[in-house]
C-alpha cells in the first residue's frame, strides 16, 4: 500500500510540475502590434499620441486567428492582451483560446481588436466571425482629455508570411471613422447628459458578420474610401466584396441610432468641449441628425443633409464646431 501511494504522489507531483510548466509555456506566447495613425480633420488630436497614432491601451484585447481557408472545423482563435498602453510595437499575452495548440501557420493569421467585441460562435462554420458595434457609447476623460468611448474603435490586420503566431507582428489598420462635436455655449448651467446621433441612410450599429478567411482590410478600405452607388463598376466590385464575405447585420442593437451617454452630465461654457461619436465608414453619406440633450430636459438638435461632403471614412474624424444655443429647440 505504501508503495502504491508513493508511486501516486509521484505521479500527482510530475502532474502538477507540467501543468505548472505548461501555464508558464503559455504565459510567454506574445504577439506585438502597432497602429496606424488617423487622420483629424482638423489638425487636433482625439486620443492618440503627438504623431495621431491609436493607442492601445493596457487590459484591451486583441482576437488571433489562424485561418484554414478550406473550412472553419480547422481555424483556430486565441484571445490576447495587452501588458501596456501604447501605440508601437505594444505586447500581447496570450489569454485563452484553443490557438495555442495550432501555432504553425495554416493559410493565414487575422487580428482584430478589440477582441472584447468579437464572438467566435460560428468561426466552425465556415469561418464566421460576429464584431458586435454598440448602439451605446460612454463618454470618457483622459487627464482632462476628452478621448473616444472604451472600446468602441476597431482595427484589423492580415499576416500570410509569418510561419508562426510568436513570430507575428501586427500593423494595425483603422476600420472606424468618427465625429467630433465641438460644443460651446453662452447661457449658463447648461450641461450635456447625452447625445443621440442619428444616420439618415445606413444602420450603423449592430452584429456585423463576416466570413475572416474572406476579409481584405485593404480592399475594405478602398471600398469604403472610393464609395460610388451611381458607379456600376464600384457596385458590382462591392457587391462581389459583400458575397465572398457573407456580409450581414443583425442582432438586438441592429439600427440607424448611437447614443453617447454622458453620465451625470458634462459643462459647456464659451470654450468649445470635445464629444467624441466612433461610427463605422459610409455613415453621414446620406446625412444625420445629433439630438444634444441637456440636463434641464432643453434640448438642441444639429442636422445636417449635405451628401458625401461629410461622409465617414476610415482612419477619419471629422469636426463640427457648434454653438448650441444657435440649435436649440423652443
Amino acid at each position: 500500500m505504501k508503495k502504491i501511494l508513493k508511486g501516486a504522489c509521484i505521479v500527482a507531483m510530475v502532474a502538477l510540475a507540467f501543468t505548472s510548466c505548461k501555464k508558464n509555456e503559455n504565459s510567454a506566447h506574445s504577439i506585438y502590434v502597432t497602429t496606424q495613425s488617423v487622420e483629424i480633420s482638423d489638425g487636433e488630436r482625439s486620443y492618440v499620441d503627438p504623431a495621431n497614432h491609436i493607442i492601445v491601451e493596457q487590459g484591451d484585447q486583441v482576437m488571433l486567428y489562424n485561418i484554414d481557408n478550406a473550412g472553419g472545423p480547422r481555424s483556430y482563435y486565441g484571445v490576447y492582451t495587452a501588458r501596456a498602453t501604447g501605440w508601437q510595437n505594444v505586447k500581447l499575452d496570450y489569454q485563452s483560446g484553443p490557438i495555442i495548440d495550432h501555432m504553425d501557420r495554416a493559410d493565414a493569421f487575422f487580428a482584430f481588436y478589440p477582441g472584447q467585441r468579437v464572438n467566435n460562435a460560428y468561426l466552425s462554420q465556415n469561418n464566421m466571425g460576429i464584431f458586435n458595434v454598440e448602439n451605446r457609447q460612454t463618454y470618457r476623460e483622459i487627464n482632462g482629455q476628452t478621448v473616444y468611448a472604451e472600446r468602441s474603435w476597431a482595427m484589423a490586420a492580415k499576416d500570410e508570411v509569418t510561419t508562426s503566431v510568436d513570430d507575428a507582428q501586427f500593423v494595425f489598420q483603422n476600420i472606424m471613422g468618427g465625429v467630433n462635436f465641438k460644443l460651446s455655449t453662452n447661457q449658463p448651467n447648461k450641461v450635456v447628459s447625452s447625445i443621440v446621433f442619428e444616420d439618415r441612410v445606413f444602420d450603423i450599429a449592430g452584429d456585423v458578420h463576416l466570413k475572416i478567411d474572406a476579409v481584405d482590410p485593404n480592399e475594405m478600405l478602398w471600398l469604403c474610401n472610393n464609395y460610388n452607388p451611381d458607379n456600376a463598376t464600384y457596385m458590382q466590385r462591392l457587391n462581389d466584396y459583400r458575397t465572398a464575405t457573407g456580409y450581414f447585420v443583425d442582432g438586438d442593437q441592429k439600427g440607424k441610432v448611437i447614443t453617447l451617454d454622458c453620465g451625470e452630465g458634462v459643462a459647456l461654457n464659451s470654450t468649445p468641449k470635445s464629444f467624441y461619436i466612433v461610427l463605422r465608414p459610409l455613415a453621414m453619406y446620406g446625412g444625420f441628425t445629433a439630438t444634444v440633450n441637456f440636463t434641464d430636459n432643453t434640448q438642441a438638435v444639429i442636422s445636417s443633409t449635405r451628401p458625401v461632403v461629410n461622409m465617414i471614412k476610415p482612419n477619419l474624424f471629422k469636426r463640427f464646431t457648434l454653438n448650441v444655443d444657435n440649435y436649440m429647440v423652443p
